[in-house]
């Protein structure tokens, strides 16, 4: 790191990685919120986006610290922002123009690393999980986010609804609010034609199979052992099926009464063996509930129902199983990207610091070609302080471990 005249000795260089979205970031430098403000929207995303890159400056605070320094204005093209502007930009800016660059960018990123794609599934068939994610937030936020009476307030959660892209490795819809309602609820007001839905057990909601059937897509989803279920006609198992885990696969019209769904669907009954849950200690549970064994594999038995007929039984648990990717992409999202560090204290706030977080990820997938990982985004630190060449960058980028469902 070098140290200039002035003192500011944080050394930027590789700000050219910004480039995707300085065209979409033009369109917000005439959004502010007053004619006394000097922070516009564009400079407060590019402060953010920073931030996400910079592990020590995940602060507001920070953040306007770096606002201060000479050659982050210049390489940015912003000027000194006060903490007040900061603090009052995440309540006036409108997240909506925010999550419009987050689609676009998420339509034009795709990991080269991401999973295969099975050889019986439509080339023009998108496989897409949804999930919900949940942040807490903090007491002092409370009386910001909730509107009822202190005393009857349940914990603050602000909640996250993500649809991802599986082979791609993105994000492809986002959605964020301080609601109770369901994913299921969340989902159905997003769908779009041919694609291929693969959920948990948290969508078992009849409706909503019956809305993506209706739009033009399918799904796959894992129901409970309690639903009511019309068995049409039972169908033989081949040996690649059985060996995949399959113990059943048969016709069947699901739901009863007025939620009956009259359109044949298909039940595959399956035993899959989970990987040895590392790093986590035994659940400790009474009753019928007993711990198990950290260090050994276990097997369970699925229930999945999908409205894909002509698909084979191996290709339908490979599809469930890529679901997991959701899951892994959580994880880095919240852990090791940093949007667990809330940087707001009002729901507009958080919406856009969570489509800005969404921005960041995908930059990473569009500058480098791969799925986004811990060792990739230290390695993009490190260049982006100058501690790390281009050449050493690249090799990092090369050494991005293949998709492992």
């Amino acid at each position: 790191m070098g140290m200039d005249s002035s003192n500011e000795f944080v050394f930027i260089q590789g700000i050219k990685f910004f480039k995707p979205i300085r065209g979409l970031l033009k369109r917000l430098h005439k959004e502010h919120a007053h004619h006394n403000r000097k922070l516009h929207y564009d400079e407060y995303v590019s402060l953010l986006l920073l931030a996400f890159f910079q592990p020590t400056s995940q602060t507001l605070r920070w953040v306007q610290k770096a606002s201060g320094l000479k050659r982050v204005q210049s390489k940015l093209g912003v000027s000194r922002a006060s903490l007040g502007s900061l603090s009052d930009a995440s309540r006036v800016f409108d997240p909506e123009l925010a999550r419009q660059i987050f689609e676009q960018l998420a339509a034009e990123a795709c990991a080269s690393n991401a999973p295969r794609r099975p050889d019986d599934l439509p080339a023009n068939l998108q496989l897409i999980a949804a999930d919900g994610t949940l942040w807490e937030t903090l007491p002092k936020m409370t009386r910001e986010l909730f509107q009822e009476p202190l005393t009857r307030r349940k914990k603050g959660v602000f909640k996250g609804h993500i649809q991802f892209d599986i082979f791609k490795h993105v994000p492809c819809k986002a959605e964020f609010s301080m609601s109770d309602d369901g994913e299921a609820a969340h989902l159905m007001q997003q769908l779009q034609a041919n694609a291929l839905y693969v959920l948990d057990r948290g969508f078992v909601n009849y409706e909503l199979y019956s809305k993506i059937m209706a739009a033009g897509s399918s799904f796959l989803v894992r129901i409970k052992d309690v639903c009511a279920v019309e068995v049409i006609e039972e169908r033989p198992l081949e040996d690649d099926a059985r060996r995949s885990g399959a113990m059943r696969d048969a016709l069947i019209r699901l739901g009863s009464g007025v939620s009956r769904i009259d359109r044949p669907l298909r039940l595959i009954h399956a035993k899959i063996t989970l990987p040895p849950p590392h790093n986590l200690h035994p659940i400790r549970k009474r009753g019928k509930y007993k711990a198990y064994d950290a260090s050994a594999p276990r097997e369970q038995e699925i229930l999945l129902v999908t409205d894909c007929l002509e698909l084979s039984v191996q290709t339908l648990l490979l599809l469930y199983r890529y679901r997991w990717q959701i899951e892994l992409f959580f994880r880095w999202f919240k852990c090791v990207l940093g949007s667990k560090h809330l940087m707001a204290q009002s729901e507009n706030g958080l919406n856009l610091q969570m489509y800005i977080a969404l921005i960041a990820s995908l930059l990473i997938v569009v500058w480098t070609g791969r799925r986004p990982t811990k060792d990739l985004l230290m390695m993009l630190n490190f260049y982006l302080i100058g501690w790390a060449s281009w050449d050493e960058l690249q090799s990092e980028i090369r050494r991005a471990p293949a998709c492992n469902p």
